[in-house]
């Protein structure tokens, strides 16, 4: 009776130890190269897309708002051509 309590613990520690990271993860996947990312919202996207650009320089070119290198003034976002036309 005591082999059969004792093989019983063992196997229901063994069951929560080795089972509980991939209850807890939601899979097989709990990081790395296959994890899922969520789509950027709209804003995110948004602002991904706006790029800036010095009045002055207009070489000068940024992803995110900034003083120019050259000269210090505030960058300014570049209106999108298409737009524009609009």
């Amino acid at each position: 009776m005591k082999k059969l309590i004792a093989l019983l613990s063992i196997t229901t520690l063994a069951t929560f130890t080795f089972a509980t990271p991939l209850i807890a993860s939601d899979g097989c996947c709990s990081g790395g190269e296959n994890a899922i990312q969520a789509a950027p919202t709209a804003k995110q996207a948004a602002e991904q897309a706006q790029q800036y650009t010095c009045p002055m320089h207009a070489e000068v070119v940024s992803n995110k708002p900034g003083k120019c290198p050259k000269c210090g003034m505030n960058l300014v976002p570049v209106k999108d051509a298409a737009k524009s036309k609009m």
